[in-house]
């Protein structure tokens, strides 16, 4: 038997299952590493930061529910699909990426889970094939980001004094280590993979970690993704060590 996999997307707040698994899908990991010419050296290369992950691949969403092609029971017309793609573009939605894999014995191997923005989306329909809507989707990774607030001071008068400007940043020193990206954690509890809650995938036992994303979106009830791509949990399920 052959390993399994299936492809979903929380688009607009629903969970898709795209129907008919592409024949290869395609994964990049792109870098930002800088070149430079030194003299008497010659060429070196700086590392960077990797650049967002970028994910692609092209199917069809089947006209009829009983092609023999289709993944799983929860077909729609190809109409539905794409206007659900088409809505989350322009609306700028960030949408939930999970390819799920599945070994032939039926065991969990690796999912990719992000949260990604559609970049490309193109259809096609072809002659004698009526009701089949081919299509080409690429996905970009969706970090968080945000700046930093201030406050500014006070206007000075005869009777008030001038606040000093204050960054809120992460505590330092003794104080409590916050919940952020990149903070090590213990978890305790079962994990998710996505961060709706849809599909158990383990439970942590004082499991050491790291947080690898935080949406802050109240509609997510498990808003944190620890060890990379392990899975979704709870703010309330994570004690913050460093």
């Amino acid at each position: 038997m052959r390993n399994k996999y299936r492809f979903f997307a929380d688009i607009g707040g629903d969970t898709i299952e795209f129907p008919v698994n592409p024949t290869k899908y395609t994964i990049s990991y792109p870098t930002d590493h800088a070149e430079y010419n030194v003299l008497d050296i010659g060429d070196i290369i700086v590392p960077k930061l990797p650049s967002l992950m970028e994910v692609s691949w092209e199917s069809y969403f089947p006209g009829h529910q009983d092609d023999p092609l289709i993944q799983g029971h929860n077909w729609m017309e190809p109409g539905d699909y794409v206007e659900a793609i088409k809505e989350a573009m322009d609306n700028k939605e960030m949408c939930d990426l999970v390819i799920s894999r599945y070994d032939a014995a039926g065991g969990r191997m690796f999912d990719t889970n992000i949260s990604a923005v559609i970049t490309k989306f193109e259809t096609t329909e072809k002659g004698g094939e009526a009701g089949d809507v081919y299509y080409k989707i690429s996905w970009s990774e969706y970090r968080e980001f945000g700046a930093i607030r201030i406050r500014l001071p006070e206007l000075a008068g005869p009777d008030r004094q001038v606040e000093t400007i204050t960054l809120e940043e992460a505590p330092r020193g003794g104080e409590a280590p916050v919940l952020r990206v990149g903070a090590a954690v213990i978890a305790n509890g079962t994990y998710f993979a996505s961060s709706y809650g849809d599909k158990p995938t383990g439970t942590a036992n004082n499991l050491a970690t790291t947080v690898s994303r935080i949406i802050p979106d109240p509609s997510r009830a498990y808003p944190v993704l620890i060890g990379g791509n392990r899975g979704w949990m709870k703010a309330d399920q994570l004690q913050v060590t460093g």
